[in-house]
């Protein structure tokens, strides 16, 4: 693959910092969804739930707006595990689930690509792989535990090679694919889970008995476990892991630890502070800090006690909040005080021979997304390098979504 390397900076038509505007509406202010770096990765598959709306200064937010094909790139907030210079790509579906005008926080930047040079997509790879192999962190600087990206350094230092337009397209379209499998498994789960309270919630009399959330499942907690520093030891799956899985920088020092604080496949995860981890079917098996409860249902379908739980997670959070509470966590108490409603046992076994097989279903297709999601991130680099061609990654590609 032939191909010329140019600096990122020489293929931008414009770029902007974000703005964070105001919470509240004021004269001469618009409404606008304002994009965190945090709801990148939900976003970048259509769910907006977490994109705050914000009033901008219509003076100049036309100058912020964000266009179909902009790049995304997030400046600061990074951690000791999550580095700064995570990006997005803000497609049309991106901006339409939106609802709304969009920009950017000021913790982030915008990229408006050069059409006519390169294809936004390729570019957004690029710097994704970049990201995911490690290579942003060298353009970050911490000062008071707060990362922050060097941008300007990195738009004058950083050659993406360039194939021919037809070439990035193809590769950017290979890539895609997967993408799209992956939100079409991610829609089916949401839906999933919806039809489950449908159900669940259909079949709960108007004034029915209740019950402790501690009698439906038992809740385990984890360890603390110390951080080993050869990265030979086991993974340990922490709150800010729950709903993405652990991160390769998550290792510990290899310790023997009992089943029950183990998690695995299918397992049911629930935070301290009231996050419910159900449908991250991780990649390889995880140990649990002291944060997190593995829920074991006590004689009740998986399905069920996830609904429960979903069904008061609202309180659990709140509860979590309350500084009046030892570090503002979820204790044991608020297990047992904390009640929900079941159906009768006899619906229960009759809603068991319906959506029980839906659970194994949506389980078999988060399971699917872990092998995509693989797959993806394997070609990435290689297709970029140029060591496998577009029309090869595509026959694997389309042997894996078939």
């Amino acid at each position: 693959m032939t191909s010329s390397r140019v600096f990122l900076k020489d293929l931008l038509v414009t770029t902007k910092d974000g703005d964070w505007g105001l919470s509240e509406a004021e004269d001469g202010h618009t409404p606008y969804r304002v994009i965190r770096g945090t709801d990148f990765e939900r976003l970048r598959f259509g769910d907006s739930s977490s994109v705050p709306r914000r009033y901008m200064p219509e003076r100049n937010v036309w100058r912020r707006h964000l266009e179909p094909w902009d790049i995304l790139l997030e400046t600061a907030g990074g951690t000791q595990d999550r580095p700064t210079g995570r990006t997005m790509l803000v497609t049309p579906g991106v901006l339409k689930s939106l609802g709304e005008p969009a920009t950017c926080a000021s913790f982030a930047r915008f990229l408006r690509v050069d059409k006519k040079l390169a294809s936004p997509s390729y570019v957004f790879w690029f710097l994704q792989d970049m990201y995911l192999s490690g290579q942003m962190r060298q353009h970050e600087v911490r000062h008071t535990g707060v990362g922050r990206f060097q941008y300007t350094r990195f738009a004058e230092s950083v050659e993406i090679p360039l194939p021919s337009l037809g070439e990035q397209r193809g590769i950017a379209t290979t890539l895609g694919v997967l993408d799209d499998k992956i939100d079409s498994n991610r829609r089916k789960i949401s839906l999933g889970t919806d039809l489950i309270h449908s159900c669940v919630t259909k079949e709960v009399v108007s004034e029915p008995e209740t019950v402790a959330v501690s009698e439906i499942a038992r809740f385990v907690n984890g360890g603390a476990y110390t951080k080993g520093a050869t990265g030979s030891g086991r993974m340990v799956i922490r709150i800010k892991d729950l709903n993405s899985g652990p991160g390769a920088s998550t290792v510990y020092n290899d310790i023997d630890v009992p089943d029950d604080k183990t998690a695995r496949p299918g397992d049911l995860l629930m935070s301290w502070s009231g996050t419910l981890g159900v449908y991250r079917w991780f990649r390889d098996e995880a140990i649990i800090n002291q944060h997190i409860f593995k829920v074991l249902p006590s004689g009740f379908p998986d399905w069920l006690v996830y609904d429960r739980l979903h069904s008061v997670i609202a309180e659990f959070q709140a509860i979590a909040k309350d500084k009046a509470t030892t570090m503002g966590h979820i204790k044991r108490g608020h297990l047992e005080s904390t009640r929900v409603a079941l159906p009768e046992p006899n619906t229960i076994e009759a809603l068991n021979s319906v959506l029980g097989p839906l659970w194994e279903r949506l389980k078999v297709a988060e399971q699917e997304n872990r092998k995509l999601e693989a797959l993806r991130d394997a070609l990435l680099p290689e297709l970029l390098s140029g060591r496998i061609r577009v029309p090869e990654a595509a026959e694997a590609v389309k042997e894996a979504v078939s």
